[in-house]
C-alpha cells in the first residue's frame, strides 16, 4: 500500500551562535587550525570560526529548498500547498520517492514516449498532492496549465497551455482542497508543454512548470495563479526532466583477451558530461544465448521496458579496429539486442570519464556479438553494435610467468599455520608454547582446548574469504605477542611486565624524573640548559614550563598519514632475465610495448599507509605500541601466447590490448615506536627523532585479465580441473623505520591554542626510510612482497 501520511519537507533554522557551540563544530575548528599551523597558513581564529559556521550551517540545512509560487490572490488571504508528489512504481501504485535516482529515472524519455502514446497510463503520470490554507466561499473550479509566464496576460496564450481532463484530473472545486487531495497529470503533458499532440517527446533538459490557475471573480479570465516547479525540493540535485540521450562515443575497439573482451573508445567532444554509465551486452554467435549466465540489472529505460511499447532506442554499426582471423560479419544485431534484453548484459563501467570497459567470464576460442550502450544519469541510451564477432585469446598473465620462471611461490592462508608459515619461527615457537608451556598445567591444556573448539575452526570458515583473511591475521596479533611473551617471560615475568606498564607513573616517581638521563648528557646539554632557562614555551602566554609537562602528560595517541614508492621485491626473490635484464614484477608492471609501440610505465607504485600509535611511557621520550596500515595496487596489459618473441627474453614482450592483471597488496604491520620528544619538550628543538619497528604481515592478491583471482595448475599442467596454486596469499616479515618528525605548530602560536582546546597537542611533517623484509622469513613459498624505500607525511599527536 502506498504510504501517503508521510510528512512532507520542513526547513530548518539554525541560529549562528548555536552552531558555534556545537561540538562537531569545534572540532572542525581545530582540524582547520591544525592544517593551518602545519602549511603554514595564517589564519585568525576568527576567520576559523566562519568557515566552520559555514560548513556546519550547510551540514545543517542541507541546500536550498524549492517551493510553490502564488501569484495573486485568493478570497479569504487563502494559498495553496504543493506538500508532497508521487510517482508510480511498475504496478501503478503511488510512491513517495525515496532518492533522487527514482525521480530521474521517471522524468526521461521512455516514461514522456509512454505516456504520450498511451495518455492515463498509471506508470507514467505525477500525483501532486494539494491543499489550501482556508475556504474562500467561492467553491470556484481550477485549471491546469503548462508552460512559462502563466500567470502573465499578455503572455498566456503563446507560452502557456490549459490541460484537457485527459491529461490531468479536473480539480471541480478549490474549497475541497482544505483536505489535502492528490490529483493526477501526465509526464508528457508537463513535458512537452504548449506543444498539443506532438509526433514525439521533446528530446530536452530543463524544468517544466505546472500551473493550478483560478477565475476567483468569474468573468472568464483566470486572477489567481499557483505554480510549482519539476525540482521538488525534496532533492536539491534534481533539477528537472532529461529526455535527451547522450552523445554517442566514437573510435570504438573491441578485442578479445583471456577469456575476456575489452571494449574502448574515444569520449566525444560535445555533451561529454552527459555520459554518465556503459552497459555492454555480449551473446555467443553459435547458439545465439547470453555470453555469460550471470546478467546485471539495466541502467537504461526503453519503452518496451515501461510499457511494452517498441524499442526507441536504436542501436547504429560500429566495425572494430582489431579482428581476427577467427571473426565473422555481423549484417544486422540480433534481436535480443534491438530489445535490448537485460539477459544479455554482460558487462558495466560505472565512469562516464573511462575509456573501456571489460567483459569477463567469458570463454577462450568463442566468437561473441558485442554492442555497447552509453546511458546518461536518468536512463537514456544510445548505443552501437559491432560489425564483426570478437573472440577471447589465452594471455600470460604475472602469476602463469612468475611460475614459468621456475617460482616456487604458493598461494592460500590459514588461521596461524599458514598465516606465519608452517615450518617457520613463530609457528615452531607457537607450537613449543603450546606443547612446553601450556601443557605443563591443567589451566595451560583448558585453554588449549578452548582454542581448538573456538578459534582452531575459524581456518576453513575465513579461507576462502580475503577479506575475512585479513581481519583474522589483524585481530589474532596481539594473541599471538601475549602468547610469545608468556613462552619467553613465563607468566609471573609477564604479570610483572604488565605491571610495570600499568603503575608505571607510580614506580618511577619513585626515582628522580631525569637521573638516568642527566648523568650521561649533562656536559653537552650545559649550553642548552642555558638557553632553556630563557625560554618562553610557545603554547603557555606566562612562559610556565610546568604547562608544557603537563601538555606532554596529556599526549596519550599519534597519528600520521604517509606516502611513497614501493616496489615488492619479488625480483629478488624470483631472480633477473639473463637475457631481458628484468625480473617478472618489472617484466610486467614497468616499461612495456604495445602494437609495436614503448609506452612508459614506472615500476614503484606510491603506497599510502596509515600510522596509529598508543602511548604506553613517557620519559625522556615517547615509547608506543600502535599499527599501520596501507594500500596499492599495479596494473599492466598481459603478455601475448603464441607469438614469435611472446617468451621472458624478450625485452619487448607483446601485450594483448585486452584485460590488465592487476596485483594488490595491502601491508600490515603491529609495531613499537621510539620517539626522542625530549628536545622538543625540554629544549625548544621542533625536532623528534624517532624509530620504529616490528612484525609485517602483507596481504596481497593478483586478479587475471578475466576478473578473477590469477592461478597456476599445481601440477604443472593446463588442465581445467586441475589442483590451483591461486595467486592470493599474505607474507608475514619484519619491518623497521628510522624517521624525523618536524612538529610545525609553532609557527602559528593562535592556531596552536586553538588546537589545544580541541585536544590536538602537535602537528607537523614528518619522514623516514623504512625497510621490509616480508618473504615468510625467507620461505621459498612465500612470496616477497618488502622493499627499502623511504615515506613522508604529516601526522598529529593528542
Amino acid at each position: 500500500m502506498p504510504d501517503w501520511q508521510r510528512s512532507g519537507d520542513t526547513s530548518v533554522e539554525v541560529a549562528a551562535d548555536g552552531i558555534l557551540d556545537a561540538p562537531y563544530v569545534r572540532v572542525l575548528s581545530a582540524i582547520v587550525a591544525a592544517l593551518a599551523a602545519v602549511f603554514h597558513l595564517q589564519l585568525a581564529v576568527p576567520m576559523i570560526s566562519r568557515v566552520a559556521v559555514s560548513v556546519a550551517t550547510l551540514m545543517a540545512v542541507g541546500g536550498s529548498v524549492a517551493h510553490a509560487e502564488d501569484f495573486g490572490t485568493l478570497p479569504n488571504g487563502a494559498t495553496f500547498m504543493w506538500p508532497r508528489i508521487f510517482i508510480a512504481d511498475d504496478n501503478g501504485d503511488k510512491n513517495d520517492p525515496s532518492d533522487p535516482d527514482a525521480l530521474r529515472f521517471y522524468f526521461n524519455l521512455a516514461h514522456c514516449e509512454c505516456s504520450r502514446q498511451m495518455p492515463g497510463l498509471a506508470s507514467s503520470t505525477v500525483s501532486y498532492e494539494l491543499s489550501i490554507t482556508n475556504t474562500t466561499n467561492t467553491n470556484r473550479p481550477a485549471e491546469w496549465y503548462v508552460g512559462n509566464s502563466c500567470n502573465d496576460d499578455v503572455q498566456r496564450p503563446t507560452m502557456c497551455r490549459t490541460l484537457p481532463a485527459a491529461e490531468a484530473e479536473p480539480i471541480g472545486d478549490i474549497d475541497s482542497l482544505v483536505t489535502p487531495t492528490f490529483y493526477t497529470v501526465n509526464v508528457s503533458s508537463m513535458i512537452n508543454g504548449i506543444t498539443v499532440a506532438p509526433t514525439e517527446c521533446r528530446q530536452d533538459e530543463g524544468n517544466a512548470n505546472i500551473w493550478v490557475a483560478v477565475d476567483t471573480d468569474a468573468n472568464a479570465t483566470p486572477d489567481f495563479f499557483s505554480q510549482r516547479p519539476m525540482d521538488l525540493g525534496k532533492f536539491q540535485e534534481v533539477s528537472g526532466f532529461d529526455t535527451r540521450p547522450p552523445p554517442l562515443p566514437t573510435d570504438f575497439d573491441a578485442v578479445g583477451g583471456e577469456k575476456s573482451i575489452t571494449i574502448s573508445w574515444e569520449i566525444p567532444t560535445d555533451r561529454a558530461t552527459d555520459l554518465y554509465y556503459y552497459q555492454a551486452l555480449c551473446m555467443d554467435a553459435d547458439t545465439q544465448a547470453p555470453g555469460t549466465d550471470s546478467p546485471n540489472e539495466p541502467k537504461y529505460q526503453t519503452t518496451s521496458t515501461v510499457c511494452g511499447l517498441p524499442n526507441n532506442v536504436t542501436l547504429q554499426s560500429a566495425a572494430p579496429q582489431t579482428t581476427s582471423e577467427m571473426d565473422t560479419d555481423v549484417a544486422a544485431p540480433p534481436q535480443a539486442f534491438v530489445d535490448l534484453d537485460k539477459a544479455f548484459i554482460c558487462g558495466d563501467q560505472i565512469s562516464g570519464t573511462a575509456t573501456s570497459l571489460d567483459i569477463d567470464g567469458l570463454e577462450n576460442g568463442k566468437r561473441y556479438i558485442i554492442a555497447l550502450l552509453a546511458l546518461d544519469q536518468s536512463g537514456n541510451a544510445t548505443g552501437v553494435y559491432f560489425t564483426r564477432t570478437v573472440t577471447p585469446q589465452p594471455a600470460t598473465d604475472f602469476w602463469e610467468d612468475l611460475h614459468g620462471r621456475g617460482s616456487e611461490v604458493e598461494g592460500g592462508f590459514c588461521l596461524l599455520a599458514e598465516t606465519y608459515g608452517d615450518g617457520g619461527p613463530i609457528t615452531r615457537a607457537l607450537r613449543s608454547f603450546r606443547d612446553g608451556t601450556l601443557a605443563r598445567t591443567g589451566f595451560g591444556r583448558a585453554l588449549t582446548r578452548a582454542y581448538y573448539a573456538t578459534l582452531g575452526k575459524l581456518g576453513p570458515v575465513v579461507h576462502g574469504s580475503l577479506a575475512l583473511r585479513a581481519i583474522a591475521a589483524i585481530l589474532l596479533a596481539p594473541f599471538v605477542v601475549f602468547a610469545l611473551l608468556w613462552h619467553v617471560l613465563s607468566l609471573p615475568g609477564l604479570l610483572a611486565l604488565i605491571a610495570l606498564l600499568v603503575w608505571r607513573r607510580r614506580l618511577l616517581a619513585l626515582v628522580p624524573r631525569r637521573l638516568a638521563f642527566a648523568g650521561a648528557a649533562l656536559a653537552l646539554l650545559v649550553p642548552s640548559l642555558a638557553r632553556a632557562d630563557e625560554w618562553s614555551p610557545y603554547w603557555d602566554e606566562q612562559g610556565s614550563s610546568e604547562t608544557s609537562l603537563a601538555d606532554e602528560e596529556r599526549v596519550k595517541w599519534h597519528a600520521g598519514v604517509r606516502i611513497g614508492p614501493y616496489t615488492p621485491e619479488i625480483d629478488a626473490q624470483a631472480g633477473i632475465n639473463a637475457m631481458s635484464g628484468m625480473g617478472p614484477y618489472q617484466a610486467m608492471f614497468g616499461n612495456y610495448y604495445l602494437d609495436g609501440k614503448a609506452h612508459d610505465a614506472h615500476v614503484y607504485q606510491w603506497l599510502p599507509m596509515l600510522d596509529v600509535d598508543r602511548v604506553l611511557w613517557r620519559g625522556f621520550g615517547q615509547l608506543a605500541v600502535g599499527g599501520s596500515l596501507g594500500y596499492m595496487q599495479k596494473s599492466a596489459y598481459a603478455y601475448q601466447e603464441g607469438c614469435d618473441g611472446c617468451d621472458a627474453n624478450n625485452p619487448q614482450r607483446p601485450r594483448t590490448k585486452a584485460g590488465r592483471n592487476t596485483f594488490r597488496l595491502i601491508p600490515l604491520a603491529l609495531e613499537a615506536t621510539y620517539r626522542l620528544s625530549i628536545l622538543d619538550d625540554d629544549y625548544g628543538i621542533p625536532v623528534v627523532p624517532y624509530v620504529r619497528g616490528g612484525l609485517a604481515y602483507d596481504v596481497w592478491w593478483l586478479k587475471g585479465p578475466d576478473g578473477s583471482i590469477a592461478s597456476v595448475c599445481k601440477d604443472g599442467s593446463m588442465n581445467e580441473d586441475c589442483p590451483k596454486n591461486k595467486a592470493l596469499g599474505a607474507s608475514l616479515g619484519l619491518t623497521g623505520s628510522l624517521g624525523i618528525a618536524i612538529r610545525a605548530e609553532r609557527v602559528d602560536p593562535s592556531s596552536a591554542r586553538l588546537m589545544k582546546q580541541s585536544g590536538i597537542y602537535h602537528a607537523g611533517f614528518y619522514g623516514e626510510l623504512s625497510f621490509a623484509r616480508v618473504d615468510g622469513f625467507g620461505s621459498a613459498k612465500k612470496l616477497s612482497v618488502g622493499d627499502k624505500t623511504w615515506f613522508a607525511g604529516v601526522d598529529f599527536e593528542f
